[in-house]
């Protein structure tokens, strides 16, 4: 077949581009990627708004000044609905295919002219804009890899579409440090502008950095300021800018519209409320996933009749990491207090993204009162009416210690309240006055960390359509009757229960049938609760619908009855055992109960006197669902080679244990598994390592394994132990970010390989 072919275009155009501030190295990057005869596909992902396009526009641009061996240079614009057909015109138009010949072309003949043209050609091919999959064969366009080492260069706000193209490189694009996000905001505002007052560049820093680093924001504000040379109007665009979170028209034009293509394309409507929901919690604030998946739970967003509690987890977590693919969500740091508190994994929402969610959330601001977040709450006693019934979620999560007086006023359609503080805040005297009786749609009730909480009201039993009670972490000693007519809750959260003079009463308990999770601890344990404990277990284990439990147990004899009960082995997913008598528990049976829990994903046991290792662990032991370990002075033991049965564990902590020789022994133990696997999958998931006050411990394992997800390494006061099982192959890895210990101990590490040493020692934080 012949081709038709008109004038060819010029071989690389110049296309018109905005700043490229603080992109230098991730230029440098792509750059080297196209010199890498072994990548053929690029990917560059992040949110929208992070100047993805204006990369590769440069990209394009330096091909004009740089040396490359490109045959053909393609800009495709992909439209979001992909439309094969548009997308294959713009590539003939591109290579100057005459458009009489190509509309006379079938399908067929469409692909088959692109191929031939592109065959035998180096040719790179930048695709701006992806949202999917690209079958690129599908529009003629021949495997890059394959056809003289040709490339293919994409942007896309999910992560996961990098996966889908197989993309042999792949670059997050990151939102701009706070020089250059100031920088570029300058840029835009113009030194004529700057210098039209002398306070005019302290207003324009605050203002840039309310953008977060984003340069969609700081571009749309900072052309928006200039020539605004009045310091009145700066002070009055500042407030509104902090004040009203970019809710003036034109950023939602030029933002939150261009955002919200990501939220569409989110897969259906219950990603897109959990992503809203998460607007709920303050700016800058780490969303604890699982805490936030009960609350996904709680409202609906997940809930089938048809599914278990812990498919419901399971899907709550697959939206999360779709959210952050989406990059409309962070990864957030975790916990850092390693040896006191569980580890948890969090997520962040940037800021400009919160309020574009609030936006959303608020109907694209047509309905203000909705969700109402922080310190607008305190604004509610001077709404009418008719302001109040729109209202149906509110949230306070308080970060510092105030004494804050709260008197909630009638919301007859409130479905959310949290009123709480992310963390136990000593000096915090919180006060919330409200009338249960006037919230009877209300489905979502957090009132944690509230230390002036001691007694809930009786009235609590008018809420009847009540599914999430989360009273952790407050001084309530008593359950109030009204519990009883709670018919529909199904999670109740008692976590970290506070020091109470008196045993906590829960009557009522057994009355929740609906209850599907029930968590429960102190932060604290005084004394003996054996009674109180036995009756606690008795009553869970006659709920009907009881599917998940976490609980702290201070007694063998508590221990000993959970164990025993097949029901509440099956529900068990946090255990914390907490005793000092002496009664004697071999390792071996209690990994045996641990095996029988098949949704075990916590385990803590502190100060078990009489834990002994007992028999040799055999092949019957079973902890794959096993994430977290938290052993904290259980004396007798003397090696933890059972861990090697948890090959999901990512965090774990040793410390007060004085007679532990060795975390995972081998010789013996081999021999008795057989098998190379368990030995190659040992710890592959761990994160956090963190040991301390461990005086007769000598190795972690003798070895060198490979701690592929490894993040960070504790160790304090374990002076026998003077080797790391770290290799060459780990040293080069990139997702270590610290060994903290003591001065003395870091310095005096051995190292079979120097290499090793050097490689490791800029990561080195010393206590």
């Amino acid at each position: 077949m012949q081709i038709a072919l008109k004038q060819p275009p010029k071989p690389i155009a110049e296309i018109p581009s905005s700043e490229t501030i603080g992109l230098d190295l991730m230029v440098h990057k792509v750059w080297n990627s196209l010199d890498d005869e072994s990548v053929g596909v690029i990917g560059l992902y992040g949110m929208g708004g992070a100047g993805k396009t204006t990369l590769m526009k440069r990209i394009q641009n330096e091909l004009q000044t740089r040396d490359h061996s490109f045959d053909l240079v393609l800009w495709v614009v992909v439209s979001r609905d992909c439309d094969i057909n548009k997308l294959m015109n713009d590539i003939s138009n591109k290579l100057g295919i005459d458009e009489g010949f190509w509309n006379r072309c079938t399908q067929d003949q469409r692909v088959a002219t692109i191929y031939d043209r592109l065959k035998g050609k180096k040719f790179f091919l930048m695709l701006d804009d992806l949202w999917g999959k690209l079958e690129l064969e599908a529009i003629g366009v021949p495997d890059p890899k394959k056809n003289n080492k040709s490339k293919v260069l994409f942007t896309t706000r999910s992560e996961d579409v990098c996966g889908k193209m197989q993309s042999q490189k792949k670059f997050k694009v990151e939102c701009l440090s706070e020089d250059d996000a100031f920088d570029l905001f300058c840029k835009k505002v113009g030194d004529e502008t700057l210098k039209c007052h002398s306070e005019i560049p302290k207003l324009a820093h605050e203002m840039a950095t309310e953008c977060r680093g984003l340069p969609l924001a700081l571009i749309t504000v900072g052309t928006a300021m200039a020539g605004v040379n009045k310091y009145e109007a700066w002070m009055v665009a500042k407030n509104n800018l902090r004040s009203s979170h970019w809710t003036n028209s034109d950023f939602e034009d030029k933002v939150f519209h261009i955002l919200k293509f990501s939220y569409d394309k989110l897969p259906d409507e219950a990603h897109k409320k959990c992503f809203l929901y998460c607007a709920l919690y303050p700016e800058d604030f780490e969303i604890d996933i699982d805490g936030l998946i009960d609350r996904w739970i709680a409202e609906g967003f997940l809930y089938k009749d048809d599914i278990s509690i812990y498919d419901m987890y399971n899907q709550g977590k697959s939206v999360t990491e779709k959210l952050i693919l989406s990059c409309l969500l962070e990864e957030g740091i975790g916990t850092t207090n390693h040896f006191h508190r569980r580890y948890k994994m969090t997520i962040k929402m940037h800021d400009v993204i919160r309020d574009m969610a609030l936006w959303l959330a608020r109907d694209e601001d047509k309905n203000k009162d909705k969700v109402l977040v922080q310190g607008e709450v305190f604004s509610m006693t001077k709404m009418d009416s008719k302001r109040l019934n729109a209202v149906e979620r509110i949230s306070i999560i308080i970060s510092e210690s105030l004494d804050i007086n709260l008197n909630l006023p009638t919301c007859p359609n409130l479905i959310t309240f949290c009123f709480s503080s992310q963390q136990m805040l000593l000096g915090y005297y919180p006060i919330l006055s409200t009338n249960f009786q006037s919230l009877k749609r209300l489905r979502v009730l957090d009132l944690s960390y509230l230390s002036s909480l001691k007694l809930i009201s009786p009235e609590i039993g008018e809420l009847i359509n009540l599914e999430f009670l989360n009273i952790s972490g407050t001084y309530v000693y008593q359950l109030p009757i009204g519990l009883k007519k709670l018919i529909n809750l199904r999670v109740f959260l008692m976590n970290d229960m506070r020091k109470n003079h008196e045993v906590i009463q829960f009557e009522g308990i057994e009355s929740l049938e609906q209850l599907k999770v029930f968590r429960y601890s102190r932060d604290q344990s005084y004394g003996s609760v054996v009674q109180g404990e036995i009756s606690l277990l008795e009553k869970l284990e006659s709920l009907p619908n009881l599917e998940e439990l976490s609980i702290e147990l201070t007694s063998f004899t508590s221990g000993q009855r959970l164990f025993h009960s097949t029901k509440l082995r099956g529900c068990s997913r946090h255990l914390s055992l907490y005793w000092k008598e002496k009664d004697t528990l071999e390792m071996s049976s209690l990994l045996a109960s641990m095996s029988e829990m098949t949704h075990l994903e916590c385990i803590h046991l502190l100060w078990i006197c009489g834990l002994v290792d007992g028999s040799s662990v055999t092949e019957k032991c079973h902890l794959g669902k096993l994430r977290q370990v938290r052993i904290h002075g259980c004396g007798s033991i003397t090696h933890l080679t059972w861990l090697r049965y948890a090959p999901l564990l990512e965090y774990l902590v040793v410390c007060y244990c004085y007679s532990i020789e060795h975390m995972v022994k081998e010789a013996k133990e081999d021999e008795e598994i057989g098998s190379e696997s368990k030995k190659d999958n040992m710890f592959t998931n761990l994160k956090e390592l963190c040991l301390s006050n461990n005086p007769k411990l000598v190795s972690i394992h003798k070895r060198a394994l490979a701690f592929p997800s490894l993040r960070r390494i504790v160790v304090y006061s374990c002076p026998n132990l003077k080797k790391l099982p770290f290799n060459s192959s780990f040293a080069s890895k990139d997702n270590l970010v610290a060994i903290e210990g003591g001065t003395k101990w870091l310095d005096n590490l051995e190292w079979d390989d120097t290499i090793i040493e050097q490689s490791l020692r800029p990561k080195f934080q010393h206590g």
